[in-house]
C-alpha cells in the first residue's frame, strides 16, 4: 500500500535563502531598454503578473552566464545557516525543495559557488541564447489565474499526495498564496504578519537558524496569562475602576481604554490617572468593591477547559499575572482552573509586575524545565514583552482589544486563533 513521505520543506529563495532579493535588480542591471518602465509599473499597479512582467521584459535583457555569475559573487548572499539547516533536514529524513518566483540559474549558481549539492529547484528557467539574447519560461506557472511565473500554491497542492505535512519557508508577498495551502508556515520578516491576520498556522523565524529547533522542540511548561486569555475578567475589573473614579470625582473610562492599560500592575495603573496623594486611596477603593463583585462577574473564556485537560499529562501549566496573587489563586480555584495548573504567581507575591522577568524566574525555578522548552500564552502586547524580557517565547491569542495584526508586530513566536489550537501548536512537527 502507498504511504505518503512524512514532511517536505519548501524554501522560497529571495529574501529567505538568499538573504538578498536578487530578481529585481538583476532584471534592471541587464536591459538594454528603457521600455520595462512601463511593464513594471503595470505590475506594480496589480494591472499584470510576474509571469507577463518576464516575458515582456525577457527580449529587452542582454546577459551571459558569465554575467550572471558576476551578479551572484556580488549581489547574493547565503543564509549562513542554511547549509546546516539542509544537514538537520537529511539527518531528520524531510525533503527540502526550493520554490521561487525567481529564477533557476540564480539559485544554482549561489549553490555552487557555495559547494552546496543542488536540491529539487521549482522557478522560473532562465535560458541563455547566443548574443546575450535570454528567454524565460514558467513551468510552474498556475493552470487557473497564470498571474505568477512560479504558483507556490499550485505546487504545494502537487505534492499534498506525496506527503503527509508540508511547511513552506518564506518571507515576502509571492509567498502569501501559497501560506493558504501549507500545514503550517515558517514565516521571517512581514509575512508574519500577513498570515496572523489571516489565521493561518505561522511560526515567527529570524533565520535558518532558528527552524531545526521551533520544528523539534518539545514544549515541556506552559504558563497562562490570566485576564483576557483564561478568564474575562474586563467588566468586573472595568466597573470597578469606574467606582474608583466616581468616588475621587474623574469621569469614568470604557472597557476598551481599561483593557488596553490593565497590562500593567494595578498600582501602576491608578498612578497614571491619579495624583501620588490620591493615588493609595485610589487602591483602596478599588479593592474594596471588586473584593465584592470579582467572583460573581468574572466569566471562564470559551475553549480554555478543553484546552487545558488536553494538555494534561503533557506539560506543567501555571499562571503568571498582573493580577493580585491572592485574587488569581481565588479564581483559578472558583472555575477549577486550579485542577489544571501547578503554580499561580500573581502581584504582590513578591515579584516585580511584568513586563519584568522576576514571577517568570520564579516559575522557571519552581518547575525546573528550560526556558527554550516554556512558552507564555497572553493576549497583549505586555505579556509578549514580559515574555521577551525572560527568554521565553510568546504565544498570543487575539480578542476584541488586540488584534491578531497589531499583535504579530510586536514579535511573538506564534499568533494563534483560538486557545483551543494551543495542544497542536506546542506539538512538535518532527
Amino acid at each position: 500500500m502507498y504511504r505518503p513521505k512524512n514532511i517536505l520543506i519548501l524554501c522560497d529563495f529571495d529574501g529567505t535563502v538568499s538573504t538578498k532579493d536578487t530578481v529585481n535588480r538583476l532584471i534592471r542591471e541587464h536591459l538594454d531598454s528603457p521600455d520595462w518602465r512601463f511593464h513594471v509599473k503595470r505590475y506594480m499597479r496589480g494591472e499584470i503578473g510576474s509571469r507577463e512582467v518576464y516575458e515582456a521584459v525577457a527580449p529587452l535583457m542582454r546577459m551571459s552566464q558569465a554575467d550572471l555569475d558576476e551578479f551572484v559573487t556580488h549581489h547574493a548572499t547565503l543564509d549562513p545557516c542554511f547549509p546546516s539547516f539542509l544537514l538537520w533536514a537529511e539527518e531528520m529524513s524531510i525533503d527540502v525543495k526550493i520554490v521561487s518566483d525567481g529564477f533557476d540559474a540564480t539559485i544554482e549558481t549561489l549553490f555552487r559557488r557555495n559547494n552546496l549539492e543542488l536540491p529539487e529547484i521549482l522557478a522560473n528557467r532562465l535560458i541563455f541564447l547566443p548574443d546575450k539574447r535570454v528567454t524565460i519560461e514558467s513551468p510552474y506557472a498556475g493552470q487557473d489565474c497564470g498571474r505568477c511565473g512560479t504558483c507556490k500554491r499550485g505546487v504545494i497542492e502537487g505534492f499534498r499526495d506525496t506527503y503527509q505535512k508540508i511547511v513552506l519557508v518564506g518571507d515576502g508577498e509571492s509567498d502569501r498564496h501559497a501560506a493558504e495551502a501549507a500545514d503550517l508556515v515558517v514565516a521571517l520578516k512581514d509575512l508574519f504578519v500577513y498570515c496572523a491576520k489571516k489565521g493561518l498556522p505561522a511560526v515567527r523565524a529570524e533565520s535558518f537558524e532558528e527552524i531545526p529547533r521551533l520544528l523539534s522542540r518539545r514544549i515541556q511548561s506552559i504558563t497562562f496569562d490570566l485576564d483576557g486569555t483564561l478568564l474575562d475578567s474586563i467588566h468586573s475589573i472595568t466597573e470597578s475602576f469606574n467606582h474608583m473614579f466616581a468616588t475621587l470625582g474623574y469621569p469614568p473610562m470604557s472597557v476598551q481604554q481599561v483593557a488596553r492599560k490593565t497590562g500593567i500592575s494595578l498600582k501602576d495603573f491608578v498612578k497614571t490617572f491619579l495624583g501620588p496623594e490620591e493615588a493609595e486611596r485610589g487602591v483602596k477603593i478599588f479593592r474594596d468593591y471588586y473584593d465584592t463583585i470579582f467572583l460573581q462577574k468574572t466569566k471562564l473564556l470559551p475553549g480554555v477547559m478543553e484546552a487545558l485537560a488536553h494538555l494534561d499529562g503533557s506539560v506543567i501549566k501555571g499562571v503568571v499575572t498582573n493580577k493580585r496573587g491572592r485574587y488569581a489563586r481565588m479564581l483559578a480555584n472558583h472555575f477549577g482552573l486550579d485542577r489544571h495548573l501547578v503554580h499561580i504567581i500573581g502581584a504582590e507575591d513578591g515579584f516585580k509586575a511584568k513586563p519584568s522577568s522576576e514571577m517568570f524566574d520564579a516559575f522557571l525555578e519552581r518547575t525546573g524545565i528550560p526556558r527554550e522548552n516554556t512558552i507564555y500564552v497572553g493576549d497583549a502586547p505586555v505579556d509578549i514583552e514580559a515574555a521577551r524580557n525572560s527568554g521565553i517565547d510568546a504565544f498570543v491569542i487575539p480578542n476584541h482589544i488586540f488584534s491578531a495584526e497589531e499583535l504579530a508586530l510586536h514579535g511573538p513566536r506564534r499568533v494563534l486563533s483560538d486557545i483551543t489550537d494551543l495542544p497542536n501548536a506546542v506539538a512538535p512537527l518532527v
